[in-house]
């Protein structure tokens, strides 16, 4: 039986935030590159990854989103709102957007989620603490340690931590929350490429 590699997430379809986190992620490219930047139509908070799972179990997992994340969490009478504010990075291999006004939303959501994942023995324990943020951009191999060779081929770019302090407080803007979705990721080459799954 062929395996389905997937995960839970939340997409981004602001035209506005993603037009914003493109025209940093050209100058964090210039900055401190080279890197692989996320694609704008790729741009997601994943809530938890499953790797790869047989179809029962997606099918499964969709209709527990549905019944117990969706449809009591989200309506368009109550809308949920994050802010899209501020940059970071995790040793400065990968680069990420703050999501801030919604943090204990989406704890308690992925706490549920990972509860739930406890019950399928094929999806990996996670044990890390759950830290919402949206990937722009991982490093290529050694990437971080080329940085001040870039700034010396590019003079005129800003350096990281001047760059990254000049978007400490910068807003991306205001993201309309709607719903969970579960998507499968194909990996190719040139890149994933993610569908949503549904039952």
């Amino acid at each position: 039986m062929s395996k389905i590699r997937s995960f839970f997430a939340i997409e981004l379809k602001s035209k506005l935030i993603l037009d914003k986190i493109e025209r940093y992620q050209r100058k964090l490219q210039k900055s401190i590159g080279p890197l692989k930047l996320v694609n704008r139509s790729l741009i997601h908070l994943t809530l938890r990854f499953l790797g790869d799972i047989d179809n029962e179990t997606a099918k499964k997992l969709y209709n527990f989103m549905e019944t117990e994340i969706n449809n009591k969490y989200f309506n368009p009478e109550d809308e949920k709102i994050g802010i899209l504010k501020g940059v970071g990075d995790f040793n400065k291999r990968v680069f990420f957007i703050r999501i801030l006004g919604v943090k204990e939303l989406l704890q308690e959501i992925y706490e549920k989620i990972n509860k739930k994942t406890q019950s399928f023995p094929e999806i990996k324990l996670e044990t890390k603490p759950y830290t919402p943020h949206l990937t722009i951009a991982r490093s290529k191999r050694q990437s971080h340690h080329r940085s001040r060779q870039n700034q010396k081929s590019n003079p005129g770019q800003l350096p990281y931590p001047q760059l990254k302090s000049q978007y400490k407080e910068f807003e991306f803007g205001k993201w309309n929350i709607e719903k969970v979705v579960l998507k499968k990721s194909v990996l190719t080459p040139t890149g994933p490429i993610y569908s949503n799954l549904e039952y």
